[in-house]
């Protein structure tokens, strides 16, 4: 049952041979030994009544297992040779999903891989708790009940997973610090306390307030503050600790959350590390082994929306942060490679653009440790995720400078009407109706999708071969109807950017550095930006910011608040004309600006498509087609429905 879809299914029934296990997929770790012998003497006396779930491994011929372990293991024990399988296509993010939905469905997986699983699926959603809730199909309460049981302790986890203790025990015991918790474990097993005797035991436990990250005003009256006991009574716990466990968790939290908000105003990613796995972030450096380059780490990494910050929710560190942090371990390990080889060949660096004039401009600065380093050669290309609030400026000039320039221009003007007609009639357009000129791209006919493929197509035929819109109709379109229609995506935005560079529009006359602009950009990215900044007349900003008196440094100014920095850069007479941030460039699909035209170049009009990276786009919610049930909460994993 061929299909060249992307996640296609096929039942069919394998050899057991060609079949085996894939560390690190199945949420499930616990197999019970009695249940165990139970489900191979079943399947000796009726063989594998519900299919397990497979996927291709690479070589096109074995499979790896995506759900169904226990059977296939009780199939291997009872002897068979072949095992009905649903055939899927998967890739890794979407076998550990469905591996995890179909887990979690049953009853007898355990709270500890329920927990584990639930960090799994909210890290694959990037942080987005509402998507992990509808991929699961749990309640906001148990979602959040799971998670918080990630505070327990790996010895805590276990003893929950293998059934030595209960759920009440862990959800108790996860509350303590971990030393507190594995000292606690090892009597509660000895001792087989119940759920009420541990809740009435450690009700006497108390939080000492010299770990607290919270403002301790309103501790020093407090009757839970030990302190005060300790003057009152002959027996009393140690001075100095809070006896109101629940106040100080609630406090610790609020004082999390606070520091959380406070680090969005410098990063674009903050995550708890209740939403991120360990191995999902690393922390970038600049030189060394693993290091990515001071011009990669300044211009690229500190603007890109993957580079924020992790905060800790832990008892035993709570409040904690760890910064510079990369959450695109693929475009981190890329960076690192691209600098390593940079160190290895120093020739084939170059300092283009902007950052020549930087070079130049800072290098005239003196050697003052006090200031901003002279200016060094950066790595053979600096790039990063333009986050989102930057991206909709952009957006909004490429909109606003093609509504001004298209309709001043007969062929682009005709070009963006021809299209726009064209995705009317598109799925009905004969073949042979096409023109021409667009013979070279008949192959992929009709899937001319977006703008800058049209004009890839069409670009060179002649004005009279071009009808469509008027121009107060292409002025709303370009202008203003994706504003209007907030569902129309930024199709028409990056499709303006296309036809910009096709007419040779130079960006320096229109685009300024506006304070709104500006604004949209954390602490590290105005700092990027800044660094970066050298306007027409070649004049950098960190220089002229520095050349106004003494007590002005670069470095100073990216210590004030977002506010403060943005009152002084926009007060300090800088003239931004002239110069044109990577991001406005990138999103035109050049790395550098567009400073003259070459209507006659097919090669010049094939390099006008434009389109965000996939590390610029934003990342699909889910990762199965519409009809792929896996992805929905109802869905039963019934191989006859499947088929």
């Amino acid at each position: 049952m061929a299909s060249n879809k992307k996640n296609s299914i096929q039942f069919k029934s394998l050899p057991i041979n060609l079949i085996s296990i894939q560390d690190g997929f199945n949420p499930r770790v616990y197999f019970s030994d009695g249940e165990m012998q139970e489900l191979i003497a079943s399947i000796k006396a009726e063989g594998v009544l519900q299919p397990i779930i497979v996927r291709p491994q690479p070589d096109g011929e074995t499979y790896w297992i995506v759900a169904g372990e226990r059977r296939y293991r009780a199939a291997v024990s009872a002897g068979l040779s072949d095992i009905p399988a649903v055939v899927r296509q998967l890739d890794d993010k979407q076998a550990r999903l469905a591996a995890t939905i179909e887990n979690t469905q049953r009853a007898d997986m355990s709270p500890g891989e329920e927990a584990v699983a639930a960090r799994n699926v909210l890290s694959d959603c990037d942080g987005d708790r509402a998507e992990a809730l509808r991929l699961l199909g749990w309640s906001a309460r148990k979602f959040e009940a799971r998670l918080l049981l990630l505070h327990a302790s790996p010895e805590v986890l276990n003893a929950l997973t293998t059934r030595a203790i209960r759920l009440g025990h862990a959800e108790l015991l996860c509350q303590l610090p971990s030393d507190f918790q594995n000292a606690t474990l090892a009597k509660l097993i000895e001792h087989q306390y119940s759920v009420p005797d541990l809740k009435a035991r450690l009700s006497r436990f108390a939080r000492p307030l010299e770990s607290a990250i919270f403002d301790q005003t309103e501790c020093a009256s407090c009757h839970h503050n030990s302190y005060l006991q300790a003057n009152l009574f002959d027996e009393h716990v140690e001075s100095g600790l809070c006896a109101n466990p629940d106040c100080f968790n609630q406090k610790t939290q609020d004082a999390v959350e606070a520091r959380k908000r406070d680090l969005h105003d410098r990063y674009a990613a903050v995550f708890l590390d209740t939403e991120k796995p360990p191995q999902s972030f690393v922390v970038v450096i600049q030189t060394g082994q693993n290091g990515v380059g001071k011009t990669q780490f300044e211009k690229g990494c500190s603007q890109c929306r993957h580079f924020g910050a992790l905060l800790s929710t832990n008892p035993n560190s709570p409040g904690k942060v760890s910064e510079d942090c990369c959450f695109d371990l693929d475009c981190h390990s890329q960076k690192v490679r691209g600098y390593q080889a940079s160190l290895s060949n120093p020739g084939s660096s170059t300092v283009t653009g902007n950052a020549a004039a930087a070079k130049g401009a800072d290098a005239k600065k003196g050697a003052n440790s006090d200031r901003t380093d002279p200016a060094q050669k950066p790595s053979d290309g600096t790039s990063g995720a333009t986050p989102g609030k930057v991206l909709e400026h952009i957006e909004g000039f490429f909109r606003d400078t093609g509504a001004k320039f298209i309709v001043q221009h007969r062929h682009g003007k005709l070009l963006v009407n021809s299209y726009a007609l064209y995705r009317l009639v598109q799925t009905t357009f004969p073949k042979e109706a096409l023109p021409i000129a667009a013979a070279p791209k008949q192959a992929s006919w009709p899937m001319f999708g977006d703008l800058r493929d049209f004009v890839d197509a069409f670009g060179y035929l002649s004005k009279e071969e071009l009808m469509g819109f008027n121009e107060r109709i292409l002025t709303h379109l370009l202008g203003q109807h994706e504003r209007i229609n907030t569902t129309m995506g930024k199709a028409w935005a990056m499709g303006s950017a296309g036809v910009c560079k096709f007419m040779g529009v130079v960006l320096q006359n229109e685009f300024i550095v506006t304070r709104e602009f500006l604004s949209a950009f954390t602490k590290s990215g105005m700092e990027g930006l800044l660094r970066e900044a050298v306007n027409g007349k070649g004049v950098a900003f960190v220089t002229y910011y520095e050349g106004i008196n003494e007590k002005n440094t670069f470095a100073n100014l990216m210590k004030k608040k977002n506010g403060e920095i943005l009152d002084e850069v926009f007060g300090c007479g800088y003239d931004f004309a002239g110069f044109i941030p990577t991001c406005v460039i990138q999103f035109m699909g050049e790395d550098k600006p567009v400073s003259d035209t070459n209507p006659t170049h097919t090669a010049a009009m094939t390099s006008s498509a434009l389109a965000l990276s996939e590390t610029n786009s934003t990342p699909e919610s889910g990762w199965f087609d519409d009809d792929d049930r896996i992805a929905n909460p109802g869905y039963t994993l019934d191989p006859e429905l499947e088929v």
